[in-house]
């Protein structure tokens, strides 16, 4: 659908017909909504709700150098949203529940972020769940810990270790760990070792690798932890911590093709899979091309149904924001589609997003009133993700 289009009008500037037939005079039409904000009638089929468990949420000051360094040393962001024109667009593309997360990446920074994130969860109470940040090396971080959690009541934190250029099982992290797991919060935990330019790569698997992530979670078993992009590259890996850990989730951003196309590989429709499984971890990066790589991870999900989430790590994506959907519903069954993309975060969110969601259902469903509902499937800054 041509750029300004609205309802089927393909252009208010020249006076084109619509598809109702009735015609368009140029400036006295009223100006359409922008593109991002138009629903999606073509995705319905059964109606399946979204919740994503990682979007991220930014003062736009911070956002905008997020967008230069982004180009600078990773891709073209495809959406340059702000946090309330982010929101705008997935409540308007059927997403009814959001986690919303910020990280510092600088010491004293945090506070501010946890301000911006709180106020636009007072602004979206129905739709957002908040995620805060802290830096462990600031003097008041375990001040900041207790504030965002108890006064803010966040449902959890998120801690990126390659930012912070800081291992999980580093000390200073231990107390923030300990905090979230004695209130039963959730610890969003950039720990894989993921990366588009490759020069970074040593310096990110001192810091990123399932070892020191394995100590940090024997420290604390009982901590609620959810690993965005499936722990990527280290997906199986990662993958065979679940039976030690059964508090350990993962976000499916970027991991479920959105890495690849980012990198360049294409993404096809690569349909039947063949029902062959590879040996545990013979694969820890998971193989090249994307068939024999959703050849290993799809089954593991069809197992594992109440660990993954559906994560999209919108806007500060080079692909359109439902390109990972689209691969979910093709390649999952409908009952563990449903999981990832609703039940899972909500049960894991609980006091903040499973008891809001069910006492705001209609307001969720009245702020996204244009979203489309999306269809089931049957199977056939610096820069961070």
């Amino acid at each position: 659908m041509n750029g300004w289009a609205s309802c089927g009008t393909f252009s208010t500037r020249t006076g084109t017909r619509c598809a109702s037939g009735s015609r368009t005079h140029g400036a006295t039409t009223r100006s359409p909504r922008p593109p991002f904000l138009r629903p999606r009638p073509d995705l319905a089929m059964t109606t399946l709700r979204i919740f994503d468990a990682r979007v991220h949420v930014l003062p736009d000051v911070v956002a905008k150098l997020v967008w230069k360094n982004y180009a600078r040393d990773a891709w073209k962001i495809r959406y340059e949203l702000l946090a309330e024109q982010s929101i705008a667009f997935l409540k308007a593309h059927g997403v009814a529940r959001a986690a919303g997360i910020c990280y510092a990446g600088q010491p004293g920074i945090a506070p501010f972020l946890n301000d911006f994130v709180a106020q636009l969860a007072s602004r979206h109470p129905a739709f957002l769940v908040p995620f805060g940040t802290v830096h462990p090396h600031d003097r008041d971080a375990a001040r900041e810990t207790a504030r965002a959690l108890d006064e803010l009541g966040f449902a959890g934190l998120k801690i990126h270790c390659h930012l912070l250029k800081i291992a999980p099982d580093d000390d200073a992290l231990a107390p923030i760990f300990e905090a979230l797991a004695e209130r039963g919060k959730v610890l969003n935990l950039h720990s894989g070792a993921f990366a588009k330019n490759n020069a970074q790569m040593d310096e990110i698997r001192r810091f990123c690798n399932v070892e020191r992530f394995r100590r940090a979670m024997r420290r604390t078993p009982e901590l609620k932890v959810v690993v965005p992009h499936i722990g990527y590259d280290e997906v199986q890996a990662y993958l065979d911590l679940l039976d030690e850990f059964p508090n350990l989730h993962f976000d499916t951003a970027m991991a479920f093709g959105g890495h690849r196309i980012a990198t360049g590989e294409a993404v096809p429709d690569v349909r039947p899979l063949r029902e062959t499984r590879y040996p545990r971890g013979a694969h820890p990066r998971l193989p090249a091309p994307w068939k024999p790589a959703l050849e290993q991870l799809v089954p593991q999900m069809r197992d594992r149904p109440d660990r993954f989430l559906y994560g999209s790590d919108f806007p500060l994506i080079p692909y359109d924001w439902d390109v990972e959907i689209e691969q979910l519903k093709r390649y999952l069954p409908a009952d563990v589609l449903r999981k990832v993309l609703w039940d899972n975060a909500r049960a894991l969110f609980d006091g903040d997003a499973h008891r809001a969601s069910d006492a705001n259902d209609a307001g969720a469903h009245e702020d996204a009133s244009a979203a489309a509902p999306v269809s089931a499937g049957q199977p056939a800054t610096e820069p961070t993700r």
